[in-house]
């Protein structure tokens, strides 16, 4: 999967990032790899927030010379300029999926950009020196706090001493304060003002099986491709119960089955498992039994589960022993593979693709969203 070069930093783009959390900026520093699902081909790109049509991008060393060729001096502005064509060439390459959330995070740029330029010609500042007055209030962490962020990660930094680590930790929770503030004084504008984003999103047509939570007529749809040892799936379990809870009448989910056999060697059979407990009206107390062990199964762990949840063990166990349901599992990872789904988790919101792990805001979004869209 490409990645592409970030463009030039801006002013806007220096804003733009106290909203963006600061979290994992320690733990990077110590080497915790942290990719977004199981078995996906590669990291999601993270896209520059707009891109421009072609213009030249001016910079103070725009008339440097950067090149010659046949006696021509090529200056660095038309090598920035040539730049930007191969990126949009690239950008314009990604999947249909991809490129549709790429412009939509540009276009809500655009808008966060709009927000804060009128904030700052309203204050007569500078959007930096807007930035500075709103965070300027923004509570510091005490030693307590420090002390705090430190026990709750200690396995993860490693072994590093506090006293190594207190002032990059420090650092940290007072940029996210800062980012805290700055999202207080951005959204409320952001909300009020009158915009609409009308870029159509891409939909791939799937059709739902009886794997279905909530209510079985709600107008959204959240299609859910999961495997049951895939630590982001069972991440993503939580955050789906969520949206559930937000969207009680709105929103159902279809769990759709997706093993990764290569690196899960127990998904399989656990997805056939937990078929067999359908046939007993169980599924979805054995589908969160499966992922309440945290991936941790053997064979022995079905039988486990049924006897916890009372099942009816001999037919059970004839189900899972000849494989009742080896063809309705095959089926859900054929419809994910044509779908597009090369690892787990994997969303599809009325159609609408969404890779990787995802948190409750960002499905809500997109809930949101197609609530509007079935309105009109």
């Amino acid at each position: 999967m490409h990645t592409h070069p970030p463009r030039p930093r801006t002013t806007s783009d220096s804003l733009l990032a106290w909203t963006a959390p600061a979290a994992w900026a320690l733990l990077a520093a110590f080497s915790v790899c942290m990719t977004t699902g199981c078995g996906a081909i590669g990291p999601e790109s993270q896209p520059p927030a707009a891109v421009s049509s072609g213009a030249e991008v001016e910079t103070e060393d725009g008339g440097e010379v950067a090149l010659v060729i046949d006696g021509r001096d090529v200056t660095v502005a038309e090598l920035h300029t040539h730049m930007q064509k191969q990126f949009l060439e690239e950008l314009l390459r990604q999947p249909e999926s991809q490129l549709f959330e790429m412009r939509e995070r540009a276009a809500r740029d655009l808008v966060q950009r709009h927000v804060i330029d009128t904030a700052a010609e309203e204050a007569g500042l500078t959007a930096e020196a807007l930035l500075d007055k709103v965070t300027a209030d923004a509570p510091l962490a005490s030693i307590e706090d420090v002390s705090a962020w430190y026990t709750e990660n200690q396995s993860r930094l490693r072994g590093a001493r506090l006293e190594d680590v207190a002032p990059q930790i420090k650092e940290m929770l007072d940029s996210e304060a800062k980012a805290r503030t700055w999202a207080e004084f951005v959204g409320p504008r952001m909300e009020a003002l009158d915009f609409q984003i009308a870029l159509e999103p891409p939909r791939i047509a799937l059709e739902a099986t009886r794997l279905i939570r909530g209510k079985s007529d709600a107008p959204v749809t959240i299609m859910s491709f999961s495997d049951y040892q895939c630590p982001y799936c069972i991440r993503s379990e939580p955050v789906l119960a969520e949206v559930l809870e937000r969207y009680p009448e709105q929103v159902r989910l279809v769990h759709r089955h997706f093993p990764l056999d290569s690196i899960h060697p127990q998904a399989r059979a656990a997805s056939e498992a937990a078929m067999c407990a359908d046939e007993q009206q169980r599924f979805w107390e054995f589908h969160d039994a499966i992922f309440a062990r945290g991936g941790r199964l053997t064979a022995e762990s079905f039988v486990e589960i049924g006897t916890e949840l009372d099942l009816d063990l001999d037919a059970f166990g004839q189900c899972v022993g000849e494989r009742r349901y080896e063809a309705f599992v095959a089926a859900d990872f054929e419809a994910g593979e044509g779908a597009g789904v090369t690892g787990t988790p994997a969303f599809f919101v009325n159609g609408i693709p969404l890779k990787g792990a995802r948190d409750a805001d960002e499905i809500s979004r997109v809930v949101e969203s197609e609530l509007a869209r079935l309105a009109n």
